[in-house]
């Protein structure tokens, strides 16, 4: 009928409430220490990458990112929606759907993508003197002679 006795009841918590004393060595572990302190070792990313291989995927090139933005941008937003929950579609673009669809993740996600695409804006700053030569005075602090000024 799927009734437990109580005897039942019993008998299973006395084998699995506490391991038996005997069994364990005394001061094998520290207070507080783990028992697996690296934890279980990491895939590198060749093993993974030899995975993800021999499933068939294949990597992404470049001229396909950014042939699924332009495609992306020229899509409406239905379309987007029904690519974002077809269980085909790669992570990755389901991901950038996403990101766009989302006020507060869009901005920085077409920033991204500007920056792939084009390349990051460079600001060149001009830390110099403009041409002219930059002169080391010696305030008398230190002891380095290579930044005495000896005209004085």
């Amino acid at each position: 009928m799927g009734f437990t006795t109580t005897s039942t009841l019993k008998k299973n918590s006395e084998i699995t409430a506490m391991p038996n004393p005997k069994n364990i060595k005394k001061h094998e572990f520290k207070k507080g220490q783990s028992g697996n302190p690296n934890g279980r070792p990491r895939k590198s990313f060749a093993t993974i990458n030899e995975e993800l291989k021999k499933k068939g995927i294949t990597k992404l090139s470049k001229s396909d990112l950014l042939d699924a933005y332009a495609l992306i941008f020229n899509s409406t937003e239905d379309d987007l929606k029904d690519i974002a929950k077809d269980k085909n579609t790669p992570y990755a673009l389901k991901l950038i759907i996403l990101e766009l669809n989302d006020k507060k993740t869009r901005a920085k996600a077409m920033q991204d993508y500007r920056d792939y695409s084009f390349g990051r804006a460079t600001d060149n700053v001009d830390h110099t003197t403009a041409g002219k030569e930059f002169k080391i005075i010696n305030l008398g602090i230190g002891t380095n002679p290579d930044l005495r000024n000896d005209e004085d």
